[in-house]
């Protein structure tokens, strides 16, 4: 019977012991073994100028991409890609971030140019824009265009 007693005491006292050992902040774990790169950029949009009928463009066109974005970290580039029909996304061209902030918008912009390829009458052209931040995050955007 004293032995009984014995334990039961002894599991009193290591009982408070065991709470103690976890007061520590719950979120301590997750920020002593993460690392905080930066924010990803935003994109408000993405759209043909002068606007155009269900995005219908023809063969050999010069299309105009009106690209509106900003972030709170620094931009390194945004790349333009394009899959034509069925094709792998290839990257059309590459610009390098300059600042053309629009106090209208509240976004910077970036006009890009694609000439549409001589493919026949109902070819899809999938454009992506990717925007890249310094910190490595992105963001991209798709634009479907038809060539009639």
């Amino acid at each position: 019977m004293k032995l009984y007693k014995f334990k039961y005491l002894m599991i009193l006292f290591a009982l408070p012991l065991c709470f103690t050992a976890c007061e520590k902040d719950a979120d301590q774990w997750l920020k002593d073994n993460t690392t905080i790169i930066g924010k990803l950029p935003v994109i408000t949009s993405l759209r043909i100028t002068p606007t155009q009928a269900n995005n219908n463009v023809t063969a050999g066109q010069n299309v105009r991409l009106d690209l509106r974005f900003w972030s709170d970290d620094p931009i390194d580039k945004i790349e333009l890609k394009a899959a034509v029909g069925t094709n792998p996304s290839q990257v059309v061209s590459t610009t390098l971030y300059q600042k053309a902030y629009s106090n209208i918008s509240k976004t910077d912009s970036l006009l890009l140019n694609y000439t549409v390829p001589n493919v026949s009458a109902g070819t899809d052209i999938n454009m992506e824009v990717v925007v890249v931040n310094k910190n490595t995050l992105t963001k991209n955007s798709t634009l479907k265009l038809t060539v009639r």
